[in-house]
């Protein structure tokens, strides 16, 4: 019957393809098409505490787009470090935060302020540590002049791995492009898309008619609801791959913060993933803990017959599915892929931290302050 364990990971692994076998880039969108309105301006908010790493080079990364960006705004919310005159040196609008309310989370209360003081017609939200390289810009503005003020825009930034540590995302990375149900092949893929929350594109005028961050303001991932409330007001959530002209650096300062950033909400985000997602996401997992249960057995005298060319099957056909979901999320290594159970096993477990942690009630230090 140990047979049995490697042929399940092998079927099992190609669910790995109801979630991410359709991959949609941004770069692929046609720079041919024609616009249908008067080209409008766009405003990008950038929350910001305790930033002054990733501030200048982000601010560098909107050059080669700058004649198409209308205005930048940093919303400083209270950097304790050079956050704010890095963002003036580099020509961006500062905007102080006001205290943080009672009821709300740091980041939506920033995004929120940014909006109120932003005059374009869209409004491009960006995380600190996101990039935009050469043409990102303009075909941005494509999706925008296609006309279509019902539509809000979200695009996943390419996670450049350069540290050894930083691999051990992989499953995370790999999960959270799954999460938004929009590259897969399913019935509902892409038809119930959520938002990524480190750069969407929403008209102003849309933003505020759905009460934009407000309606969020106590939620750590607050993309996750926010896409259900515009999708309650019948808006179309569209999602894309940001390889080539998107990217971002997550963990640039250590493991600690990899550990952190994860675990802050990472259980809250698999309980907003729509059900066939979350159910084809945990066949690819337990895929890969089948074939590492399978190797467990190698040798042993319950073995059948032929039994290591099952578990070498088994094993190659994870190592492929992680290959195409790696590769898919991030610039992470082949050999991440060919070594997935040392990725997947610290998966599982920050995963069940992470739920031991909220059961009890226990919180994160996220940058200085305790989340959920």
């Amino acid at each position: 019957m140990l047979v049995i364990l490697p042929i399940l990971a092998t079927l099992c692994a190609l669910s790995v393809l109801c979630i991410l076998g359709r991959p949609r880039y941004l770069a692929n969108v046609p720079s041919s098409q024609k616009p249908t309105k008067e080209s409008s301006t766009v405003s990008i908010i950038v929350p910001a505490r305790n930033e002054e790493a990733n501030i200048t080079p982000l601010l560098n990364s909107f050059q080669s787009g700058k004649n198409l960006i209308h205005e930048v705004i940093i919303v400083d919310d209270a950097s304790t470090d050079g956050t704010a005159k890095l963002a003036l040196d580099g020509g961006a609008k500062v905007l102080p935060s006001d205290t943080l309310p009672e009821g709300w989370n740091g980041k939506p209360w920033a995004c929120y302020q940014g909006a109120k003081s932003a005059t374009g017609d869209w409004l491009l939200f960006l995380d600190a540590d996101v990039r935009l390289h050469q043409g990102a810009v303009e075909k941005l503005n494509l999706l925008i002049s296609r006309g279509d003020t019902n539509t809000v825009y979200s695009v996943y930034p390419h996670h450049l791995v350069d540290q050894p540590y930083e691999e051990l995302s992989a499953y995370f990375n790999a999960l959270m492009v799954a999460g938004v149900n929009a590259f897969g092949y399913g019935s509902s893929a892409g038809h119930n898309a959520a938002l990524f929350g480190q750069t969407f594109l929403i008209p102003k005028e849309l933003y505020f008619e759905t009460d934009g961050h407000a309606a969020v303001k106590d939620k750590v991932l607050e993309n996750f609801h926010f896409a259900e409330i515009l999708k309650s007001n019948k808006t179309h959530c569209s999602c894309l791959l940001g390889k080539g002209l998107i990217s971002m650096r997550m963990f640039p300062t250590g493991s600690s913060e990899l550990w952190n950033s994860w675990k802050k909400g990472f259980v809250s985000g698999a309980a907003k993933v729509e059900k066939t997602t979350l159910v084809f996401s945990s066949i690819w997992i337990s895929a890969g803990m089948l074939s590492i249960v399978s190797l467990c057995f190698l040798g042993s005298s319950y073995a059948p017959p032929h039994y290591s060319i099952y578990v070498l099957i088994g094993y190659l056909t994870n190592a492929l599915a992680c290959g195409w979901a790696f590769r898919i999320a991030g610039s992470f290594g082949i050999w991440n892929a060919l070594l997935f159970p040392s990725s997947l096993l610290f998966y599982q477990t920050l995963f069940f931290k992470s739920l031991v942690d909220k059961h009890r009630g226990m919180k994160t230090n996220w940058k200085g302050r305790m989340v959920n």
